[in-house]
């Protein structure tokens, strides 16, 4: 089409795309259709000029309103959000602190040595007096019953199989002073295990205590030890004269020094 005729020529309402000569880098002419002379804006294309070599496009940037850049003051992120905490370091007051029983314990703990020794000093000194108690009531039953003193520490020897089965009334060098020595090391080993006892319960000599010493007592006599024990205890000391050396256990038990 030419040109000039186009130019002087009217146009309809809606013509089509307008011829625009373009020259390219290289020389060579020609013409493109960059529009429509009517219509709407959204009816006219984009031109299609390609981009000349070695040049990009520029880029179109649309800059936003500083009302749109900012945030909006409940969108603020808070204080708290935008910086975590830092993570702790040391620890509580609360945890690094010892209980108010552990000072007492940690205070206690070098004292368990000395603990035990004064225990077993005690058990001595209740041994003692549960060993004079009961040789005393021993004695004095066995003179009641034979005349003789030493006849109750004789039967007592025979625990340990010594005087045989039917202990002598009269003093003897070699059993009567090992019936005395049964009765006290056996009283003196009860002792320390009553102390130790009471120590573990956290009670003190009373008359259960005792009560239940003297029982124990009777039980090992009538349950461990030979039965010939019993039956001369009967014989030298009679049967009162026998429950008399359960009985003088048990007071001595309860009314043991501390």
């Amino acid at each position: 089409m030419n040109p000039e005729r186009a130019a002087g020529t009217p146009e309809p309402e809606h013509q089509g795309p307008k011829p625009v000569p373009y020259t390219y880098h290289d020389g060579r002419e020609d013409y493109l259709h960059v529009g429509r002379q009517g219509g709407t804006e959204g009816d006219q294309p984009a031109a299609l000029i390609p981009p000349s070599e070695g040049m990009s496009p520029p880029v179109q940037t649309t800059a936003l309103a500083p009302e749109a850049s900012a945030l909006p003051p409940e969108t603020a992120v808070p204080a708290e959000v935008a910086a975590p905490p830092a993570p702790a370091s040391a620890l509580p007051p609360e945890a690094t602190a010892l209980p108010p029983e552990a000072p007492r314990a940690a205070a206690q703990r070098p004292q368990q040595g000395a603990s035990m020794s004064e225990i077993v000093t005690r058990g001595l000194r209740t041994g003692a007096a549960l060993t004079a108690a009961t040789m005393c009531t021993m004695m004095a039953a066995s003179t009641l019953k034979r005349g003789s003193p030493w006849a109750s520490m004789n039967a007592m020897a025979t625990a340990v199989g010594l005087g045989g089965r039917r202990a002598s009334d009269r003093f003897d060098p070699v059993v009567t002073p090992a019936g005395i020595a049964v009765l006290a090391g056996g009283l003196l080993v009860w002792g320390i295990g009553y102390e130790k006892a009471l120590d573990a319960t956290g009670e003190r000599s009373t008359p259960l205590t005792g009560a239940l010493s003297a029982l124990g007592g009777f039980l090992v006599d009538e349950l461990i030890l030979p039965d010939r024990l019993m039956k001369n205890f009967r014989d030298k000391m009679g049967v009162l004269g026998t429950l008399g050396k359960y009985v003088a256990l048990g007071v001595a038990s309860a009314a043991a020094p501390r």
